[in-house]
């Protein structure tokens, strides 16, 4: 590892040859692997069971078989000390429906290891992030309950790691765990944090025992502390987002320092930025680096690793010199609608001292050619501020018509709870280089503005994201920065709805694409899975209830609202939206007469992951918009 991050040797694969390391807990998955102790543990992704592998040993499975009839998944893994035991999420599929629990396994792994899996918490819907203290005797995790998604409505808990002494032994100590064969369990659990309307995660133990984590109980998500069983305190009250939704499990934007600092990624101006936060002196320095977007970061003794991409490069894994990269400036103590467009998406700083040690990939387009994106902001008709970022094009088709206004693709970014990424996004580039301008947009309901700002689409799902796409479009247009006539919108997921939204509700856009989008409301919650059966609550109302909305925002439904060509690309195993809603839409716009192409992916499920699959969807839109758009 120590060669890897100085950049002297470049990574080597650690998992079994034929193995492929994923976890399909709430769908999404994360989490799904653990290196403790030099030993790797990891979700083997076709039984989703929970695999050890020592240097130099060999594979041995450490999770029980599932009765006949369940179907168990694991993810979220952590070592418990050095008690031998790690905790882990254990997602039950059985005939009564689906259960979540919390874990102990042995570590070990092979013969009687695999019998011991104790249940340590359940009862709740939903667990995630538990997390045991650097000594193996408390352990903290957060839990949610249907309808609430863990950003609506989540609760932060802690307990005491003790022992059942097992059969034959009289052992109470956590120390004599693994000696005596000592059951784990917890007692005295409390919630320290979260509950109704606040949404707490990634709790994070300090070298002291203070326990870090995130909670809107501000409005944004911020960094709070937990010092020697005190009650919480709010060590940064700068308004911006140090965390995202927990669509994935193993979430990690904070790490403690060795010194005690908390190294942090928060969102601001269209971008992210790095920093160190000393709850001391309460003051959140920012760092000095080239990342535009991080997805996770790690401290590694006194240097900071980074998962993070630029505007021009792929994400890869960065090495941070931590206090010599500190900026001057600190981090911004307001973040309202006014100055959401005002940052530049350019590194606060060069960034010297940082080292990239590894690019997974090769490099796929020339600097010159990249298209970087301009943070703009829109107004939507009731005079909310809609943040936006803007691809101008680099390509042909703008060097090959001078004068001519260039064509333009919406991206509905999905989630809904989701934002739009400010990284090399080569789906973008795929259209930038051949001439198109790109607009990603946060619509209402968009993660990295605060809590304020994605509640604006509770119950509003189909109207307010849909007309905050039609006005990015149109301010785009009257600024001359897209030709009016030659635009188009696509989504993937729920953005795919949104897009097909958009162009039922708007007469700007001259196409649609959806690739495997919702089409039919209430189909989506009667059929999809345990993670998101109650999503739709919140974003449009309870049924049976609110099943007039339902009807009314389904595309499916009201095909005679949509008047231009539609694209439709899915996977024939989607567990999140069943191709059927494809199949449907489809033949309902055909019955209405409007050009519908539509393709189904054999053996793809919510997210196109074989590379054939990719390339060819990703011609097809190409195809699609040029021939409708007549290029």
């Amino acid at each position: 590892m120590q060669a890897l991050l100085a950049g002297d040797r470049p990574p080597v694969r650690v998992s079994p040859a034929g193995v492929s390391v994923r976890s399909r807990v709430h769908e999404y998955g994360g989490g799904s692997f653990l290196v403790a102790g030099g030993v790797l543990f990891y979700v083997e992704s076709s039984s989703q069971a929970i695999w050890t592998l020592a240097p130099g040993g060999v594979p041995l499975r450490i999770t029980p078989v599932a009765p006949e009839g369940e179907e168990h998944r694991y993810a979220d893994m952590r070592a418990v000390g050095e008690t031998g035991w790690i905790v882990a999420l254990r997602e039950r599929h059985h005939r009564d429906g689906v259960t979540h629990e919390l874990v102990a396994l042995g570590a070990a792994g092979g013969g009687d290891a695999v019998e011991h899996a104790v249940v340590l918490a359940s009862g709740r819907d939903f667990y995630a992030a538990p997390r045991p203290d650097p000594d193996g005797r408390r352990l903290a995790w957060t839990c949610w309950d249907h309808p609430c998604m863990p950003w609506d409505e989540s609760e932060l808990w802690i307990a005491d790691i003790g022992a059942e002494p097992s059969v034959g032994s009289d052992s109470s100590s956590v120390e004599a765990l693994q000696a005596e064969q000592a059951l784990p369990a917890l007692s005295g659990g409390r919630r320290i944090a979260g509950g109704a309307g606040v949404s707490v995660g990634q709790p994070t133990w300090g070298p002291s025992g203070e326990l870090w984590f995130v909670s809107d109980a501000g409005g944004w998500w911020q960094p709070w502390r937990a010092v020697s069983g005190g009650d919480p305190e709010l060590a940064c009250g700068i308004e911006a987002d140090f965390h995202l939704p927990d669509w994935v499990l193993g979430q990690a934007t904070m790490a403690v320092m060795p010194e005690g600092e908390l190294a942090c990624r928060w969102r601001h101006g269209g971008r992210d930025h790095l920093g160190l936060l000393d709850p001391r002196a309460g003051e959140l320095t920012e760092l000095s680096q080239p990342c535009t977007s991080v997805a996770a970061l790690c401290a590694a003794g006194s240097e900071l690793v980074v998962v993070g991409a630029t505007p021009v490069e792929p994400a890869g894994l960065y090495v941070l010199p931590a206090r010599a990269m500190k900026s001057p400036r600190t981090g911004p103590e307001k973040s309202g609608q006014g100055d959401w467009g005002q940052a530049a998406t350019e590194p606060s700083a060069d960034g010297r001292g940082s080292r990239l040690v590894h690019l997974p990939g090769r490099r796929v387009l020339a600097e010159v050619m990249v298209s970087t994106p301009r943070p703009m902001v829109a107004k939507a008709p009731d005079g909310v501020g809609v943040p936006l970022l803007y691809y101008p094009p680099r390509g042909q088709l703008a060097e090959g018509m001078p004068g001519e206004l260039p064509p333009l693709v919406v991206f509905c970014h999905g989630g809904p709870t989701s934002c739009t990424d400010p990284a090399l996004d080569l789906g973008v580039q795929m259209f930038t280089t051949r001439g198109f301008a790109v607009a990603g947009v946060d619509y209402r309901g968009s993660c990295g503005y605060g809590r304020a700002y994605r509640e604006m689409l509770r119950g509003n799902w189909g109207i307010a994201d849909a007309d905050d796409c039609i006005a990015a479009a149109e301010m785009l247009a009257r600024s001359d920065l897209a030709d009016p006539v030659r635009m188009v919108v696509r989504g993937a997921s729920a953005g795919g709805f949104t897009a097909l939204r958009a162009a039922a509700r708007g007469t700007c856009f001259a196409a649609a694409v959806s690739v495997y989008g919702v089409t039919d409301l209430e189909a989506l919650a009667n059929d999809t899975h345990d993670f998101e059966s109650r999503y739709l609550d919140g974003l449009l109302g309870a049924l049976p209830d609110a099943a007039s909305t339902y009807a009314e925002r389904s595309p499916a439904h009201h095909p005679e609202e949509i008047k231009v060509p539609v694209l439709l690309l899915q996977g024939s195993k989607d567990p999140v939206v069943p191709p059927n809603q494809a199949a449907d839409m489809a033949a309902a716009l055909g019955r209405m007469g409007v050009r519908c192409d539509h393709v189904v992916f054999e053996g793809e499920g919510h997210g196109f992951r074989l590379a054939a699959t990719m390339e060819r969807a990703a011609m097809m839109e190409i195809d699609f918009v040029s021939d409708v758009l007549g290029l």
